[in-house]
């Protein structure tokens, strides 16, 4: 009998002391599967770059990106204009050439740009605006004319930019992209001068 009271009592007491402690160790597990639901899932960084890639590039690269956006955007919008209101036969498909090259570039522009944290909104929604007001107006031949010399200076000064990002670059991915169009706007701007002339006669 006695044992059997000695049993009774150490179970007892193994229980009192166990329970607790089994107690706080699945409370404590709990509130660690919490914590791990509850923290933010690490998120895959977007194809994008950031800021500190920005300032990586130096300050003609930016500068060529930027006015690069701002010229290809305004040449797509005037030969927009143009495929549309102009009178002679000839500058219609030129105006389609220029859409469909232009858009292709500033495909390509806005790749790059991003990749190199560079924000080019501003310079293409001015490049959508720059002479739009003063050759809608024209109509007929003075429009003709009036688009294809935009068309010449544009041109001119669309090679003279490239042509020194070629040189003189530094990011190599910004140069080839100055390398991939310098030769179709050098194409570009001889149809310009060829157009210009002919509309002149």
């Amino acid at each position: 009998m006695k044992n059997k009271t000695a049993e009774i009592i150490r179970i007892l007491r193994t229980t009192i002391v166990f329970r607790p402690l089994a107690l706080v160790l699945i409370l404590a597990a709990g509130v660690t599967a919490i914590k791990a639901q509850d923290a933010p899932t690490p998120t895959a960084r977007p194809d994008s770059a950031t800021p500190m890639e920005a300032k990586t590039l130096s300050h003609d690269d930016k500068h060529f990106i930027m006015k690069a956006a701002r010229a290809s955007t305004n040449e797509v919008a005037l030969s927009q204009l143009a495929d549309s209101r102009a009178s002679n036969p000839e500058i219609k498909p030129f105006a389609q050439m220029m859409i469909t090259d232009h858009n292709q570039a500033n495909s390509d522009l806005k790749a790059l740009a991003l990749s190199k944290g560079i924000d080019i909104s501003k310079p293409v929604d001015e490049g959508k605006m720059d002479n739009i007001s003063s050759l809608s107006p024209k109509s007929g031949a003075d429009f003709d004319k009036a688009f294809a010399k935009l068309m010449v200076s544009a041109h001119k000064g669309a090679v003279d930019l490239f042509k020194k990002e070629v040189a003189e670059g530094k990011d190599p991915d910004v140069v080839a992209f100055a390398k991939k169009y310098v030769e179709t706007l050098s194409m570009h701007l001889e149809h310009a001068t060829a157009l210009e002339n002919t509309i002149e006669q």
